[in-house]
């Protein structure tokens, strides 16, 4: 049970799936203010990174959190959602790799996974808490018999009669269940046999079924159940990445029938969906067939409202835990840190007239105080690296919009503070911990993660756009530091947006720090003032590892095609260009208030 495992650690991670509803309900904080579409009615793309919050999402849309956040019994709920996690689950079976580019190739990929989305779907109903009555029974049996039965027969499918000892509506949906299951395992063992015959056009003998002849029709009819809601069915699929392009193919159909006021197809990705492309070859396309909705991207750009979201998601936490501190009382700063940057801010503030940039000697404060404290720790030595990267906004900052990334450092944080002193309880986060586990994190970012990447991937041409990403994040982090130490007017930079034309060279390597969140992609206007190009911004999780400021940037760079090639391929040389001859005599500097 979460609530056990809060109690020895607040901030300890969890997979939604397994999350009891009573702690799920308790730790969510609503997003839909923001995400009001994924809630809606309606087909709708959930996108972003490992960590942004879609399973935890999912995971509060399910019928035990709806019935609690909204005080009601399952039959009065306003949709009925199903979660089907992709993951390390049989979908994307290998052995059906086989009969890619066969004519029957997508048409049985789409059955396989009509199927393995029925079965978690009768699984989930039969663990409902619905009524033990004989009306109750008499209901589900009647859909087992008109419903169910009726269109199974017509995909070439048969239903075992039901046991005579079966007497509550549980017991008709486990049926159902089990004879999905029997069927899925007839194509399964099908695909796996492929492998021993010598003869490839072995038949297929079984049941197909596809979305539009048995998958909704069989949802549609749900809503006549008397203990089921009368409002649309969510189909809450995660991880869609994890597909095969053939299955891909066919959930892109299924969206592009539009039957969202009856059955809403809800899909996450974590940005590496593989096609667009319907069994037409027609692309589905936003808005016209579905929603497109990045997670990321309001809280990576509107940081005052990722700073809310996250005080709220710790006060829960801590509360649950017992612990009565603020965020801000469990996470501080390093006092004498904040003392010097203050001072710094009022010499900035009384000097203004004589030196001012911006418009307000406030603005000057803010712009310029912690990059001088930065730099005047460095002198001439390597002493930056007693810079505290502590405190709650601070850490907030680092996090880079994903909640994640605030709750697993701030773990190890938890249990560091339990084991320096065991005999009392934890009632805040030292500074020094706080500052060594973000030390670290930045540490292992830049290094094992980036082996454990290029694990992941199954692509022969992968660890070869590693090497040129782990270049370029060093070259761009080596650029930000001259930026941030330097006299320019504008020093709190972290992204940089391409002048010119890009390459597919440099556009792969961007979508994989994109994909595994070393980089964010927004859009900017460009410098002609004609249209837009990509602005990416890099986590600043790795603020620590460049000794950055994390709190606060509103600049942005201009390169080109040409210098991104040079930091892919020789980052120390054009660092050491740029050290010598300043930032600005090779980048221009762009101005945003998107991220102030």
């Amino acid at each position: 049970m979460a609530s056990l495992h809060l109690k020895n650690n607040p901030f300890k991670v969890f997979t939604p799936e397994d999350m009891d509803a009573k702690d799920a309900h308790a730790l969510f904080v609503d997003p839909f203010t923001d995400f009001n579409k994924i809630r809606e009615p309606g087909h709708t793309m959930v996108n972003g990174p490992r960590g942004c919050g879609k399973s935890m999402i999912f995971r509060y849309l399910l019928p035990d959190c709806q019935c609690l956040a909204l005080n009601r019994p399952v039959r009065e709920l306003p949709f009925l959602a199903f979660l089907i996690s992709i993951k390390n689950t049989a979908p994307n079976l290998t052995d059906f790799r086989r009969l890619y580019d066969q004519h029957a190739d997508i048409i049985l990929n789409e059955h396989f996974l009509t199927l393995f989305i029925t079965t978690k779907i009768f699984q989930s109903i039969s663990r409902l808490n619905i009524p033990r009555d004989q009306a109750s029974f008499s209901d589900a049996k009647k859909y087992l018999d008109t419903i169910f039965t009726s269109r199974l027969e017509k995909c070439g499918g048969h239903v075992d009669k039901l046991n005579e000892r079966c007497s509550v509506a549980r017991d008709v949906f486990q049926h159902i269940t089990e004879t999905c299951d029997k069927l899925y395992g007839h194509v399964v063992q099908y695909v796996r046999r492929l492998t021993f015959e010598s003869d490839k056009e072995t038949p297929y003998d079984s049941a197909l079924c596809g979305y539009t002849d048995f998958l909704f029709p069989i949802l549609h009819s749900l809503k006549d159940l008397s203990f089921l809601p009368t409002g649309p069915v969510y189909l809450l699929i995660d991880d869609a990445d994890y597909l095969s392009r053939p299955q891909t193919i066919a959930l892109n159909s299924w969206v592009s029938t539009r039957t969202q006021s009856d059955v809403s197809i809800k899909i996450s990705t974590q940005l590496r969906y593989k096609t667009f492309a319907t069994m037409s070859g027609l692309p589905i396309q936003s808005p016209h067939d579905y929603q497109n909705i990045n997670i990321a991207d309001i809280y990576t750009t509107q940081h005052g409202r990722y700073l809310n979201r996250v005080e709220e998601i710790v006060k829960l936490r801590l509360k649950k835990a017992g612990i009565t501190a603020t965020p801000k009382e469990f996470f501080p700063y390093d006092q004498e840190q904040e003392d010097e940057v203050k001072k710094i801010a009022k010499k900035i503030r009384s000097e203004w007239n004589q030196n001012k940039r911006g418009y307000r000697p406030g603005d000057d404060a803010l712009r310029y105080a912690r990059p001088e404290y930065i730099r005047d720790l460095g002198g001439l030595s390597k002493s930056r690296s007693t810079y505290s990267y502590s405190g709650f906004e601070q850490l907030v900052h680092i996090s880079s919009g994903l909640v994640r990334y605030f709750l697993e450092p701030a773990a190890v944080m938890f249990d560091e503070q339990r084991s320096s002193n065991s005999q009392s309880p934890v009632t805040k986060i030292s500074p020094r911990i706080q500052d060594q586990v973000v030390r670290d994190e930045a540490e292992r970012l830049m290094t094992s993660e980036f082996a454990s990447i290029s694990k992941q991937e199954d692509t022969e041409h992968v660890p070869l756009l590693m090497d040129c990403l782990f270049n370029l994040i060093h070259s761009l982090g080596g650029t930000f530091f001259l930026k941030l130490v330097s006299n320019d007017a504008e020093r709190r930079v972290f992204s940089v947006a391409i002048s010119g034309k890009s390459d597919h060279k440099i556009d792969d390597v961007f979508e994989l720090g994109v994909r595994y969140a070393y980089f964010h992609s927004s859009s900017i206007g460009n410098k002609d003032g004609t249209g837009r190009t990509r602005l990416y911004v890099l986590t600043r999780r790795l603020a620590p590892y460049f000794k950055l400021d994390p709190t606060s940037f509103a600049g942005y760079l201009w390169t080109t095609s040409d210098i991104l090639h040079e930091a892919m391929a020789n980052p120390d040389t054009l660092v050491r260009r740029m050290k010598r001859d300043g930032v600005s005599s090779v980048l221009d500097t762009g101005q945003l208030t998107l991220f102030d």
